[in-house]
């Protein structure tokens, strides 16, 4: 199976992506203050990120050209996630502690929720439901609907873990830790944590490829993108030797 994998670099100021494998890496764009979360609509032909640095969320076409601001004057926004049925962005600000959305144009923009420190996000579209994490002040991932209702606590005791992925059809959720230096995962409702990669370079962020049941993450520690299995073996070093990459995104052809 081919497709992408996209990746945001906070210490580079890029945006960069290769082969699923990790081969053909090339920039996409630069001269950006300090990228963070990052998703793609591939079928509109864009992608979209956060740069805490300018404090804005952003996009452009899938070839890195036509770069637009969509929302500025943001404390820290942080990770993403897309609804593709509905044409919105979500995002996590960790300074405002607020989840907002907004079009894909970047119009009307809601805070959904409010109070609450924001890192990773992720979306079950099937359910109706976000998940996101507090790292900072409940250690702790959390579930509400779609609108910022009904919220929800869920694992709790948890460390810095700013990364959330979804495997709906299997019950799970997968967060990275770079407190613990641990990829973890626990049922959807937070029940029946486990390990499911230690020493895994203090990662922050990840993503997963359920076509062929593996997932990625970044090193922030080392600087380090890797792939394993979605039960953790198999480990692999996907890219090395960035300045700092974090967000990431993958795209099936």
């Amino acid at each position: 199976m081919t497709g992408k994998l996209y990746w945001t670099d906070t210490g580079g100021g890029t945006i960069s992506y290769c082969d699923l494998d990790g081969n053909d890496a090339q920039d996409l764009i630069t001269g950006l203050q300090s990228p963070l979360g990052i998703v793609v609509d591939k079928a509109g032909g864009k992608l979209y990120w956060t740069d805490y640095g300018s404090n804005k969320v952003q996009r452009a076409d899938l070839d890195g050209s036509n770069i637009e601001d969509l929302v500025g004057d943001l404390p820290m926004p942080r990770h993403m996630a897309i609804d593709l049925n509905a044409n919105h962005i979500y995002w996590t600000d960790s300074s405002a502690n607020k989840v907002q959305r907004a079009n894909f144009d970047g119009s009307d923009l809601r805070d959904l929720v409010s109070g609450i420190p924001g890192a990773g996000i992720a979306l079950d579209l099937e359910n109706g439901k976000m998940y996101w994490a507090d790292p900072f002040e409940g250690k702790r991932n959390l579930r509400a609907n779609l609108d910022g209702s009904e919220i929800e606590d869920l694992a709790s005791g948890l460390g810095v873990h700013v990364g959330i992925a979804l495997d709906v059809n299997n019950d799970r959720m997968y967060w990275a830790d770079a407190e613990t230096d641990k990829v973890q995962s626990s049922n959807l409702d937070g029940t029946h944590v486990r390990d499911v990669v230690s020493g895994g370079g203090a990662p922050r962020c990840i993503v997963l490829h359920l076509e062929v049941q593996k997932m990625y993450w970044n090193g922030v520690g080392t600087n380090t993108i890797y792939r394993a299995d979605l039960d953790g073996a198999n480990v692999e070093t996907i890219l090395a030797d960035y300045n700092h990459p974090c967000g990431l995104a993958v795209v099936v052809d």
